[in-house]
């Protein structure tokens, strides 16, 4: 009886902290999802990224920030629509691979007319996070971890 008790305060509480939240614990698109709704409209700008991103991830942008000095760091793009500029369409966030702890989700869409497909590397971190975003494409292709971790430019 008292694990059912502990489950339902569980349960109640991830109601009364938001569905956004619940279905962040168990969802890995949920990250990604709230993500890109950021670059939608009504939007004009993205969201707070930090509360979607593994402490990993934010612990690399936050040594980007303090090594570049008040400069432009390693990153001069924004790595989630591959571009500076944005206007998305035709988003498909694909179902997620599971494996290990991990969940690896294909995304892709259109930025101002051009065809994006992203990867995605997702931890789970008391909730799913972003902790890695990667494109090839013919023209350019990127890691962000590994950039964020390259030598200062």
């Amino acid at each position: 009886m008292l694990r059912f008790a502990a489950f339902a305060v569980v349960v109640v509480g991830l109601g009364l902290a938001g569905p956004a939240l619940a279905q962040s614990l168990a969802d890995p698109k949920a990250p990604l999802e709230a993500l890109y709704a950021g670059y939608m409209p009504p939007n004009e700008f993205p969201p707070d990224q930090a509360p979607l991103q593994s402490a990993r991830l934010n612990g690399l942008f936050e040594k980007d920030q303090q090594e570049a000095d008040g400069e432009i760091g390693r990153i001069d793009f924004d790595p989630f629509v591959n571009g500076q500029d944005y206007d998305i369409t035709d988003l498909v966030i694909g179902d997620p691979y599971l494996a290990g702890g991990k969940a690896v989700v294909k995304v892709t869409f259109k930025n101002m007319g051009t065809p994006q497909e992203m990867g995605y590397l997702l931890v789970n971190e008391q909730g799913w996070k972003i902790d890695d975003v990667w494109y090839a494409g013919a023209d350019s292709s990127y890691d962000l971890l590994d950039m964020l971790q390259a030598p200062m430019p």
